[in-house]
């Protein structure tokens, strides 16, 4: 089958390099290059680049639904259209009479839109998995062609559970490329959604339970990430547990856990501004963190 892929993030490469080996890839369709990393210089999309890296025909827009850009890809006569984290609304031209198909990571109808895998370790959901589905005016309402599912590990990071399901969708995609297309309509009644995230989303309140805390936690890890200020020190948290300890909030306890509005919460691993990620033993060791100092989230 001649294959045209849409991407730009890296969830979609484990799918686009099995459907390189399986199937005709004909074109790849991604963002321009952006400036990144400390010199500010531009850099392709990681399906940019290797798509690049592997020789195959590649295609830079920040308007896939332009007149010309459309007869472009029509003049690639692609059987079907894989769009996988691709950052762009197609229009009706774009996506014509070929069968056009999403991977969206989440259990459909839960979590439509742009943060669904922040959203299920936030909001305390036990499993998390990828749908495929058709495009559809409104954003990840398309028919669902087939899901795959898996449960979301107690003390899993969202960094975490996007490489595991990157990995789940290359077989389900293929499953579905080999079908005839034919899906469900997703319950409207069930739709929750996860809106797309910023910095400002990731500041934790300690009055919260211990759960909702380390769920934030972990939902947040490692992008934006959630900050606490531990003796004098900015610390990004990478993973914490729920626990029973009790005490006054942002307190560090007698176990070694801190305070929060209900129980406390054991951090796994932080990492201090400037340094590299740790243990909370190894930085406890190197600072003076005793039981009764005082953590607080940064304004």
């Amino acid at each position: 089958m001649r294959i045209l892929f849409l991407g730009s993030g890296e969830f979609g490469q484990p799918t686009l390099e099995l459907l390189a080996k399986e199937h005709d890839l004909v074109g790849v369709v991604t963002s321009p290059d952006r400036p990144a990393g400390r010199n500010r210089s531009d850099t392709p999309t990681p399906i940019g680049a290797w798509a690049e890296k592997h020789g195959v025909p590649l295609f830079k827009t920040d308007n896939v639904n332009a007149d010309e850009f459309v007869q472009k890809i029509d003049n690639l006569s692609p059987d079907a259209v894989v769009v996988i984290a691709f950052g762009q609304k197609l229009s009706v031209d774009f996506i014509g009479n070929r069968p056009t198909i999403n991977l969206h990571a989440s259990l459909l109808p839960r979590w439509r839109g742009a943060a669904p895998i922040n959203a299920a370790i936030v909001h305390g959901d036990t499993k998390s998995g990828v749908s495929v589905i058709t495009l559809a005016e409104k954003m990840d309402a398309g028919l669902i062609l087939g899901q795959h599912s898996t449960v979301i590990a107690p003390t899993e990071t969202a960094g975490e559970l996007h490489d595991r399901l990157a990995l789940l969708g290359p077989a389900l995609i293929l499953e579905v490329l080999s079908g005839d297309f034919s899906g469900e309509l997703q319950d409207e009644g069930k739709v929750t959604y996860a809106p797309k995230m910023s910095r400002n989303d990731a500041k934790l309140d300690l009055s919260q339970s211990a759960i909702e805390v380390s769920n934030a936690i972990r939902g947040y890890s490692p992008w934006p990430g959630c900050h606490l200020t531990i003796v004098g020190d900015d610390c990004k948290i990478i993973r914490a547990i729920p626990k029973e300890s009790n005490g006054e909030i942002g307190e560090v306890l007698e176990d070694g856990t801190i305070a929060v509005g209900d129980g406390s919460i054991e951090i796994l691993d932080l990492k201090p501004s400037g340094g590299k990620m740790m243990t909370w033993k190894d930085f406890c060791n190197g600072r003076s963190v005793k039981a009764g100092s005082c953590c607080e989230v940064p304004e």
